[in-house]
C-alpha cells in the first residue's frame, strides 16, 4: 500500500492514469458512466502535465482501479449540495478598506454568482477539483491590493449631494445629485465625496473563492476516498482554507 496525499493521488490519477485512456467499450470500466464522464472531461482540459502522459493522447493500458475510484469519487462532487459562501465572508484582511469599497464588491460579486447558481453548483467544483489535479496546484489566490481615489470628473475630484423628490404616486424617494455649486463654485452644505477602487477586484474574489471550494472539495474527497482505495493510503489531509491570512500575521 503506497502512501500519498489527496492532492497527488488525483494528480496521478487524472494527470498519468486516465489522460488519454480510450476503451473501446464502456463496460470494461466497471465503474458506471460517472467514471466515463470524468475521463472525457479530463480530455477535454487539453493540458499537457510534466513527466505525465499528454491529455488527448491515447494509451493501452488500462487505468489501474484507484484512479477509477477517484474518478468516481470526484464526479459524485457534482451531485452534492453544500457549496455555499457564508454570510459576510471577507477574503482580503491583508488589505485597507477604509471606504469599505472591498467589502461591498465583495458582496455585490457574491450575491451575482448566487443569482446565477454558480456557487453551489456542483459542476463547477469538479471542473475546479479537475483543472487543480491536471495543473498540480491549486487556484491562484494572489492579488494585489487596489487604492482608493476619489470618483473625478475631468480629473477633478467630484462633490454629492442627497436630494429627495416626489414620484408620479406621491411617494417620496431620495436620489444622488451633483454637490458643486455652480454660482459660488465651491461645495454645497451637506455635500460629500465619493470613492472607487482604482482596479477591478472580481477576479480576486472569485480565485480566493475557488480556492476555499477546492479546499473544500479535498475535505470531501478525502473522506469519501480513504475507506474505498485499494493500493493506496491517504495520509492525513488538514485544508488551508486561508493562505492569505499568514500574509497579515507575517506583516
Amino acid at each position: 500500500m503506497k502512501k500519498v496525499s489527496i492532492e497527488r493521488l488525483l494528480t496521478w490519477a487524472f494527470a498519468v492514469e486516465l489522460a488519454g485512456w480510450r476503451p473501446e467499450e464502456r463496460e470494461n470500466l466497471g465503474y458506471g458512466s460517472s467514471a466515463w464522464s470524468i475521463i472525457e472531461r479530463v480530455g477535454a482540459l487539453g493540458t499537457r502535465i510534466d513527466g505525465g502522459t499528454p491529455l488527448g493522447q491515447a494509451r493501452r493500458e488500462e487505468p489501474q482501479a484507484d484512479a477509477l475510484i477517484a474518478a468516481d469519487a470526484v464526479m459524485g462532487l457534482a451531485a452534492r449540495g453544500g457549496f455555499d459562501v457564508a454570510p459576510g465572508w471577507q477574503p482580503f484582511p491583508e488589505w485597507h478598506d477604509g471606504h469599505g469599497l472591498v467589502a461591498a464588491e465583495v458582496a455585490r460579486v457574491i450575491e451575482e454568482q448566487r443569482l446565477r447558481g454558480d456557487i453551489v453548483n456542483g459542476d463547477h467544483v469538479v471542473t475546479l477539483v479537475l483543472s487543480s489535479a491536471v495543473l498540480g496546484h491549486g487556484p491562484d489566490w494572489e492579488a494585489e491590493e487596489p487604492f482608493a481615489q476619489p470618483v473625478s470628473m475631468n480629473g477633478k475630484p467630484r462633490w454629492f449631494v442627497k436630494r429627495k423628490a416626489k414620484d408620479a404616486f406621491g411617494r417620496i424617494y431620495e436620489y444622488e445629485a451633483d454637490g458643486r455649486d455652480p454660482a459660488k463654485r465651491r461645495p454645497m452644505r451637506g455635500a460629500y465625496r465619493k470613492y472607487e477602487l482604482t482596479t477591478p477586484v472580481r477576479g480576486a474574489i472569485l480565485s480566493r473563492l475557488d480556492w476555499q471550494l477546492w479546499q473544500d472539495a479535498l475535505v470531501h474527497l478525502h473522506e469519501s476516498l480513504a475507506p474505498r482505495l485499494e493500493n493506496h493510503v491517504l495520509l492525513p489531509f488538514r485544508p488551508d482554507r486561508q493562505p492569505w491570512v499568514r500574509l497579515v500575521e507575517a506583516a
